[in-house]
């Protein structure tokens, strides 16, 4: 890539302050420890139309056109070189540490991602942003960038198409601006669903007011006028107001509150048009100064590298893999993704951004780098298996055979809880026929012990479906009478609850507490209608589910139903152990999937699971006799 001239807008080191906020809070949302920060990337979308824009309307009125080539060839080196480097590295995550689960979905989010339409793919395929943390890929944060890279390859052209036909130019670029602001806002609107969430989030067409709104802002200040004094001071209070307003957003506002997407989005994307005004007025305007403090501008400069590294290291540095969480592995995280964007920026991105490359022909060498990338993400991706078929959950009605027609010393089951339970019970019930075991399965799918009795957030952030897994637990032992009851909550960490209050998850005092008297209570009804009640210790999360913050949270869950069955001197049956033995969970049995999906039971795989948990079942009943 060779050098290019250009008319340029002034630098404003409270922009990058700005800029340096924006993806300090993206960082600290994704380490899940600031509810709102994923509003950080509006305040990106806003600023790129605002520069963007400036800088096209600064080269027209100085030139009378636009030089597309040129416009396009900047912007390729400022962005792409840094991708080019992350698509490898990935690749060599794939080889070394993921999951034959997780590989296909690597492999068709990298291609999309050096393709610019992440976002689209990830729409495509129905996938649930909001999930992001329970079945992360190393590219899941991309969206964004695929939205950018849309608007600065097809922007460019309509400004300058704009200019040229519709004088005075400014004010028709600025209509422009603000009817497709409208257009965009509308279609969120209008689309915004519980179901539809994630569409609407990751959309280009339907996160555009964002990016719209920064460019109708350009079109108004040209040039960055200095106001007066006067001007200013109405202005900081203005910011100020803005400034507390989208503070109580980023603590406090869920990314699945349908107000967000009904005008919610409006109101912080208007406090960051008021927050770049103040950041304009960098001589005397005091919000300007506090966004050029030293720390801010310097997580500007390098924002773009902290924000494409620190999700592939967020997802590495898990921690499962580490041993350890909180705080400490949140320092560790930072600093990692701050000593990766550091090197990168200074030593590749800048020396490329400024000088271009020193051999070869530009555009050989991009186009082999290119190559090279996608070569390397399809062999580090070889072992990717197909796509596991999809699960269908419907709760069972198989019922009991009465004991007279079973052998003397068969078990009769009933297995209830939850969706793993339900894809337990099924693979639990095709293995029964070697006349040792009748299974019948009552669970139900995506269900939570809280619904009903507290407000519940399933990972879709969408009630759920199922309703209460417990609710029917007395009734169907009283209709089975079953020899075991096996209880089963495979996913029961996941949901939250809203109890004192706020939203709680597991290992929260408030959630244990309640969950736990709650799961005591439905315990005794089965005690009373079924001759012996068990539970299973819940295993990690392994595949697609495997890599986050869950596992903590699964050794707590574990520890309260080990509590809970001692209280009511229940067995416990340890899945965890037998599937995770040290920590480490098997994914395959017999050369197939344990769990397709990283979570459910299902197929060929599974089958060994459902013949050791009769086994347990049966030696539970030998020790029970025998002490009797």
């Amino acid at each position: 890539m060779t050098t290019t001239s250009r008319i340029g807008i002034p630098h404003l080191p409270a922009l990058d302050g700005l800029r340096g906020l924006a993806v300090l809070g993206v960082l600290a949302f994704h380490d899940d420890r600031l509810r709102g920060g994923y509003l950080g990337v509006d305040l990106f979308f806003v600023l790129s139309g605002f520069l963007i824009t400036s800088l096209l309307l600064a080269e027209w009125n100085a030139t009378q056109r636009i030089d597309l080539a040129a416009f396009w060839l900047r912007r390729a080196r400022r962005l792409f070189p840094a991708l080019l480097a992350l698509v490898p590295a990935v690749a060599l995550y794939a080889v070394v540490l993921a999951e034959a689960t997780e590989l296909r979905r690597i492999r068709w989010d990298g291609f999309a991602t050096l393709a610019y339409v992440a976002n689209w793919r990830a729409i495509f395929n129905g996938a649930d942003y909001w999930a992001l943390f329970s079945a992360p890929s190393p590219f899941e944060h991309t969206w964004s960038l695929a939205i950018e890279e849309q608007f600065y390859v097809f922007w460019p052209i309509l400004v300058a198409l704009v200019l040229r036909v519709s004088p005075p130019q400014r004010k028709g670029l600025l209509g422009l601006c603000v009817a497709l602001a409208l257009a965009s806002a509308g279609a969120m609107g209008l689309m915004a669903s519980p179901e539809r969430l994630s569409r609407v989030y990751m959309g280009t067409d339907t996160r555009g007011t964002s990016i719209l709104l920064g460019a109708a802002l350009a079109c108004v200040l040209t040039g960055f006028p200095q106001f007066s004094a006067r001007r200013v001071r109405q202005l900081d209070v203005a910011g100020l107001v803005a400034l507390l307003v989208l503070s109580a957003a980023w603590l406090r506002l869920d990314g699945q509150s349908l107000w967000l997407y009904r005008g919610g989005f409006w109101a912080t994307e208007l406090c960051v048009l008021v927050l770049i005004l103040c950041a304009t007025q960098v001589r005397t305007s005091q919000l300007a100064k506090l966004f050029s403090v030293a720390p801010l501008r310097w997580a500007g400069l390098i924002s773009y590298g902290l924000y494409l590294w620190h999700w592939p290291l967020y997802v590495i540095l898990s921690e499962r893999r580490l041993g350890f969480g909180g705080w400490k592995l949140s320092a560790l995280r930072l600093t990692a993704t701050l000593l990766v964007s550091v090197v990168s920026f200074i030593y590749y991105e800048r020396p490329i951004r400024r000088h271009g490359l020193r051999f070869g022909k530009p555009g050989w060498v991009v186009a082999g780098v290119t190559a090279l990338a996608a070569a390397s993400l399809w062999l580090g991706t070889r072992g990717a298996l197909a796509a596991p078929p999809a699960l269908n959950f419907k709760a069972s009605r198989v019922e009991l055979p009465p004991p007279q027609l079973l052998p003397a010393d068969a078990l009769r089951v009933m297995v209830v809880g939850d969706s793993v339970a339900l894809s337990l019970g099924e693979r639990m019930h095709f293995v029964e026929h070697d006349g040792k075991a009748a299974v019948a399965t009552r669970a139900v799918g995506d269900c939570s012990l809280f619904e009903g009795v507290a407000p519940t957030m399933s990972l879709s952030k969408r009630p759920h479906q199922g309703g209460n897994c417990s609710a029917s637990w007395g009734q169907d032992a009283a209709e089975l009478r079953p020899e075991f009851a096996f209880v089963v909550l495979g996913g029961g960490f996941f949901a939250k609850a809203k109890l004192a209050g706020r939203w709680q998850h597991t290992c929260e005092p408030a959630w244990q507490k309640a969950y736990a008297q709650e799961l005591t209570t439905k315990l005794a009804a089965l005690s009373r209608s079924a001759h012996r009640v068990a539970i299973a210790k819940v295993p990690y999360p392994a595949g697609n589910w495997r890599i986050g913050n869950w596992d903590g949270k699964v050794d707590c869950f574990n520890s309260m139903l080990t509590a809970i069955a001692k209280r009511q001197n229940l067995p416990m049956v340890d899945l965890m152990g037998y599937l995770c033995p040290g920590g480490t969970c098997s994914l395959k049995s017999r050369e197939a999937l344990i769990r397709p999906d990283g979570m459910h039971f299902q197929g060929l795989g599974a089958e060994d699971s459902a013949r050791w948990l009769l086994s347990q079942l049966h030696e539970l009943r030998r020790k029970s006799d025998a002490s009797q």
